[in-house]
């Protein structure tokens, strides 16, 4: 190997360092990833159509304390109008139409803790699915921080 391709390579790794990412786990995968190692799980429920949603899940691909800590805790994005069964803590949840073309996933609701659901929602959960924390909003860098240190507290 030439000092030219061990150089691009270590470039290229350090580079994908510097660029990672947080990945949310399916919603489907959360049972049996908890059953192999329970963790605090952070939940994100949002839907396609709202911008401050997709604004929130851009800044948390940026956010260094997050991305820093994303072995502490399970990160899932749930589309609260998905239309799919989930079996979600050995419990199914279904659709629910409320109209043509409209409606919300009993899982949302479930999390939300009531059908009157703001986007994006944030719920943290502890290793026993109990929630321990709810969030109707945009959250800022200091509350994504302070997010994470409430997860420090559960180890």
């Amino acid at each position: 190997m030439t000092r030219f391709t061990l150089l691009s390579i270590v470039v290229l790794c350090l580079s994908n360092l510097c660029h990672a990412q947080i990945k949310p786990v399916a919603i489907e995968k959360i049972d049996s990833l908890m059953n192999e190692q329970a963790k605090p799980l952070i939940i994100l429920l949002s839907t396609e159509w709202c911008k401050y949603c997709l604004m929130q899940k851009k800044q948390l691909q940026e956010n260094k304390d997050f991305i820093r800590r994303a072995d502490d805790f399970y990160y899932t994005e749930f589309n609260a109008e998905s239309e799919g069964e989930v079996t979600f803590h050995n419990q199914n949840y279904n659709f629910k139409a409320s109209g043509s073309l409209i409606g919300i996933h009993e899982l949302a609701v479930a999390l939300n803790g009531s059908e009157l659901i703001s986007f994006p929602t944030w719920v943290l959960l502890n290793k026993d699915y109990k929630v321990l924390f709810r969030y109707n909003g945009v959250l800022n860098k200091e509350q994504v921080k302070a997010l994470m240190k409430a997860i420090d507290g559960m180890h």
